[in-house]
C-alpha cells in the first residue's frame, strides 16, 4: 500500500513539475517574441531618425557653401633656449623668498563625444570583412567592397549625394565599429579622428575626396563637431579643438577656430558647408588614459641618476605609441602633455627602481633624488637642434629620442613628483623656458611662489646640479606664468 502511495505521489509531482515547465517555457518564448519584437521595432525607429537626419543634411547640403577666409598656420613658436642646460656652479645656500606670479593656467576638462543616437546591431550580424592597420594594430570593420563610390567632383551635389549614400548603405556601422576601437584601444579625441582619418584612407584611398567625406561622416555619426569644405577644387574637413594647434591653417565660424586638417599651411579663400550636425561635440587634445596599441619594442636604454646612480633604469619603449606621439598635433599647452602620464610599459620598469631609492625618505630628499635623475639622465639638445622647429615631447618620448629640453624635463619631472610622491606639482612658464614647482606638505626651504594661498617651492629639471628650491638666478625676479596639469 506504501509503496502504490508513493508511486501516485511520484506521478503527481512529475505531472505539476511537467505542467510548471511546460507554462515556463511558453512564458520565456512569449517573452523571448516580445523582446525581438522591441529590438525590430527600436531598429525600425533608430533607423528611421538616423535616415531622417541624414537625408535632410544631405539635402541641405546641395546649397551653395559659404566662401571663407583660411588665415594662414601659425608656425611652432619659437623659444630661445640657451645652447646648453644651466649648470650650477657654486654651493650657495638659497634663500627661502616668494617670486611673482603672471598669470594662473587652469587646465581643460573635456567631454567625450557620444554618437547622435546608440546604434542597435543585428542579433545575426555578418563578421567584419574589412582589415587594416592602425599603427600597426589590426582592426577590423563592416566594410565590403559593393559600399565603394566615387565623386566626379567637388560639388555640393556630388557631396550630398555621396553622404547620403553612406547612410543608406551601412556606414553607420562602420561608426559604430570605430567607436568600439575608440573603447577598446583607449583612444583620445585625437586619436579617433585619426582612426576614422585612417579607415578611410586604407578604404578608398588616402587624400582622395572620397575618403575625406567617408571621414566627416564618421566623425559626424559618432558625435564630433566636423565640417565639410572645398579648397582648390577638393574637398577638406575642418575641426575645432578646445586646445590651439599651431602648423595648421583655420578659419573662424560662430567664434570658433577650425583647423584645416590638411597639409595646405596658406591662407586664401575656402568653401564651407557651415551647417551644423546633431549633438556634435568640440574635439580635445587631452589624453586621460594610455592609448593600447600592440607593442613594437626598442632595444632598452639605461638611464642613471649621476648624483644618485642608484637610481637607475634600463627602458624600452613602444614604437607603435611614438608613432602616434609623433602624429599629434603641437599644442603650447604643456600640461597636456603632462597629463598623458608614461605608459604602463615604462612604468613596469622604471617605477620599481624609484621607488626603492626615495622609499623612506623625506619629501625633500625624495624629490631631490628624482630631480637630479631627470637632469642627469638624459642628454640635453634644443628642439632646433633635433628637429628642427618647437615640439613638446611626451613623457614616453624622452625614452626613445636621444636628446630633451626643459619643457619634455618638466613634463616627464611633473609625471613623477604627481605619481610617485602624490604632490600636487604646477608649471611655471618663465621667458623662452619651463620649469616646475611642488607643493610639499612638509617643510621646505628655497624660492616659491605663492597661489590660491598655497605654497609652491620651484623645483628646476634643467638647472642641473640645483637643489630642490634653487631658481635660476635670471629668473628670480621674473614672474612666471603658473599652469596647473591635475586641478
Amino acid at each position: 500500500m506504501k509503496r502504490v502511495v508513493a508511486y501516485i505521489a511520484v506521478l503527481l509531482f512529475v505531472s505539476v513539475s511537467y505542467a510548471q515547465n511546460t507554462d515556463f517555457n511558453k512564458h520565456r518564448e512569449e517573452m523571448q517574441q516580445k523582446w525581438n519584437q522591441h529590438v525590430n521595432a527600436t531598429q525600425r525607429a533608430y533607423d528611421d531618425f538616423r535616415d531622417r537626419l541624414n537625408a535632410a543634411y544631405a539635402e541641405r547640403m546641395k546649397t551653395n557653401w559659404k566662401t571663407f577666409q583660411l588665415r594662414a598656420a601659425e608656425p611652432n613658436p619659437e623659444k630661445p633656449d640657451p645652447p646648453k642646460p644651466v649648470v650650477k656652479d657654486n654651493d650657495k645656500p638659497v634663500p627661502t623668498q616668494p617670486v611673482p606670479v603672471k598669470e594662473v593656467v587652469k587646465p581643460m576638462k573635456p567631454e567625450i563625444p557620444q554618437p547622435v543616437q546608440p546604434i542597435v546591431r543585428p542579433e545575426k550580424e555578418e563578421p567584419p570583412h574589412f582589415s587594416f592597420q592602425f599603427h600597426h594594430t589590426p582592426c577590423e570593420v563592416h566594410l565590403q567592397n559593393s559600399q565603394t563610390f566615387t565623386l566626379p567632383d567637388a560639388s555640393e551635389a556630388s557631396a550630398s549625394n555621396a553622404w547620403k549614400r553612406m547612410s543608406e548603405t551601412g556606414f553607420d556601422i562602420v561608426a559604430d565599429d570605430c567607436l568600439r576601437y575608440r573603447e577598446r584601444l583607449s583612444l583620445n579625441d585625437w586619436g579617433y579622428i585619426d582612426l576614422a582619418k585612417t579607415v578611410s584612407e586604407k578604404f578608398l584611398g588616402k587624400g582622395a575626396n572620397e575618403a575625406i567625406l567617408m571621414q566627416i561622416y564618421l566623425l559626424a555619426q559618432s558625435g564630433y563637431k566636423v565640417r565639410v569644405a572645398r579648397r582648390d577644387g577638393r574637398l577638406v574637413a575642418l575641426i575645432p579643438f578646445a586646445n590651439d594647434l599651431y602648423g595648421y591653417s583655420y578659419l573662424y565660424l560662430d567664434g570658433e577656430r577650425f583647423y584645416l586638417m590638411d597639409d595646405d599651411k596658406n591662407d586664401g579663400p575656402c568653401h564651407v558647408f557651415t551647417e551644423k550636425f546633431k549633438g556634435e561635440k568640440t574635439p580635445s587634445l587631452c589624453i586621460q588614459t594610455e592609448p593600447r596599441f600592440e607593442d613594437n619594442p626598442t632595444s632598452p636604454k639605461t638611464f642613471s641618476s649621476i648624483y644618485y646612480p642608484a637610481a637607475t633604469a634600463a627602458v624600452s619603449t613602444n614604437r607603435n605609441l611614438i608613432e602616434f606621439y609623433n602624429s599629434y598635433p603641437v599644442t603650447g599647452q604643456w600640461n597636456e602633455y603632462a597629463k598623458a602620464s608614461l605608459s604602463s610599459k615604462i612604468k613596469r620598469t622604471l617605477y620599481p627602481n624609484l621607488r626603492k631609492q626615495i622609499s623612506g625618505k623625506s619629501q625633500r630628499e625624495a624629490a631631490n633624488i628624482l630631480l637630479d635623475f631627470v637632469q642627469t639622465a638624459f642628454k640635453y639638445r634644443t628642439d632646433q637642434e633635433q628637429f628642427g622647429y618647437e615640439r613638446p615631447l611626451f613623457g614616453d618620448e624622452l625614452f626613445f629620442y636621444p636628446f630633451s629640453d626643459c619643457e619634455d624635463r618638466s613634463i616627464l619631472f611633473t609625471i613623477l613628483v604627481h605619481e610617485l610622491l602624490n604632490l600636487d606639482v604646477i608649471m611655471l612658464h618663465f621667458p623662452g623656458h619651463l620649469a616646475t614647482a611642488v607643493r610639499f606638505t612638509e617643510e621646505v626651504s628655497g624660492y616659491y611662489f605663492m597661489v590660491n594661498g598655497r605654497k609652491y617651492v620651484i623645483c628646476d629639471p634643467t638647472y642641473i646640479g640645483a637643489p630642490v628650491g634653487d631658481c635660476m638666478p635670471q629668473f628670480v625676479s621674473t614672474p612666471a606664468e603658473v599652469v596647473f596639469v591635475y586641478e
